[in-house]
């Protein structure tokens, strides 16, 4: 818990790469509770919602504890704990929907390409929701929220438990709704279009209906974070902001490396431009006294991989080490299968596509190991304030 001013942490989404914030958090936190800054805030999107409903359910233990679970959680999360093997009846009987549906069978509609039933166990064995509630109640967290995309009006909305809710943005289209979280309001945060099937939301009942994944608008909630009160941000994202480019391609790219550049560019974009707002509001509100009130200097940390590759490279290593061949199917049948659907060993590209589903410990560890090494980088580099909390431009 803050000693001062409130400082919030928004984890982005990422689906498997989510590691990445396990590893970067485990280094980052003792520094913020050395400091007496630790989150009073904790809001994610997708599987940033996972580890944020995890914080907030364990912000009562030891820091050294909660880090320490965090790891062996997500070092135990295999494909099967997240979702049901692309090898059975139930995706059997997907594939013959789709089908149906492409030839105009009347009455078949399909949900979605893969089936997430395991992840709704998993969460209710991993996070204790009730204990969630009794930390915000009990004052040791101020608010923790998770982000979903509303199927029908198709505005960000911020589920959060803790804190009056904040006036509807329209411009941005973000509602705020108050609400104790359960695993169904993580899950809806975590439906990634297409890939998992919409999730239905029953409580509050104002907000009830469908909803996808948030990061289809809001990946890294940094203006929520803003407006529940945050006078300090820590930002966990899941793509570099390198302005770098890739290595250059040594043959035409396909459909595959499209796919990938348009999501990396989905996501990359609003961050990049939430920040650039936010230093630049710094910037003026230190520079000049015409700037509004409400215009305040934010502070800000934000952990993300150096390089634009930095993730994908890792996820090629492992697949070419590990689910190569033989050996691959052997070890993981659906990791391997989805591998070879998507040409994933064939680039760094390619393998970034994947790692977004690529839930193997083998590429888990790699993912907290390269979060631990970011999290030093910038804990090691000289920041204007307190030397860990920057106002300009990164």
């Amino acid at each position: 818990m803050s000693d001062g001013e409130p400082v919030a942490l928004v984890l982005a989404g990422g689906g498997a790469r989510g590691a990445y914030e396990a590893g970067a958090l485990s280094v980052l936190l003792p520094e913020l509770e050395q400091r007496g800054q630790l989150p009073r805030i904790v809001l994610g999107t997708s599987v940033g919602a996972l580890n944020a409903s995890f914080l907030a359910a364990n912000v009562h233990l030891p820091t050294d504890e909660l880090i320490s679970q965090a790891l062996a959680i997500w070092e135990s999360v295999g494909w099967r704990e997240v979702v049901r093997p692309l090898i059975s009846g139930s995706s059997l009987l997907r594939l013959g929907e789709y089908a149906g549906e492409v030839l105009g069978v009347p009455g078949i509609q399909i949900e979605s390409l893969l089936d997430p039933e395991p992840l709704r166990a998993t969460l209710r064995e991993r996070i204790d929701f009730e204990q969630l509630q009794q930390n915000v109640q009990a004052g040791r967290l101020a608010a923790a929220g998770v982000i979903a995309t509303s199927a029908s009006s198709s505005h960000s909305v911020v589920f959060h438990d803790g804190l009056r809710s904040p006036t509807p943005d329209r411009r941005r289209r973000i509602d705020y709704v108050s609400t104790s979280l359960d695993e169904t309001h993580v899950l809806a945060s975590a439906a990634i279009p297409a890939i998992f099937p919409a999730v239905h939301v029953d409580r509050p009942r104002a907000a009830r209906g469908w909803y996808f994944d948030g990061g289809t608008r809001l990946n890294t909630p940094i203006k929520p974070a803003l407006e529940l009160g945050a006078a300090r941000v820590v930002v966990i994202a899941l793509n570099s902001l390198s302005p770098g480019p890739r290595p250059r391609a040594a043959r035409r790219p396909d459909a595959l490396t499209a796919v990938d550049q348009i999501l990396l560019g989905l996501l990359d974009d609003q961050l990049t431009a939430d920040l650039q707002t936010l230093a630049t509001i710094n910037g003026l509100t230190r520079l000049t006294r015409i700037v509004p009130e409400k215009k305040r200097r934010v502070p800000y940390v934000v952990i993300a991989p150096a390089r634009r590759d930095a993730i994908g490279s890792c996820a090629l290593k492992v697949l070419r080490e590990h689910f190569a061949a033989a050996r691959g199917a052997i070890r993981s049948p659906d990791i391997a299968l989805l591998s070879r659907l998507l040409a994933a060993d064939a680039d760094e590209q390619h393998a970034d596509l994947l790692s977004f589903l690529l839930f193997a410990p083998e590429f888990t560890r790699a993912l907290i190991e390269l979060g631990k090494r970011d999290a030093r980088r910038w804990i090691a580099q000289e920041h204007e304030l307190e030397g860990l909390w920057q106002l300009a431009p990164i």
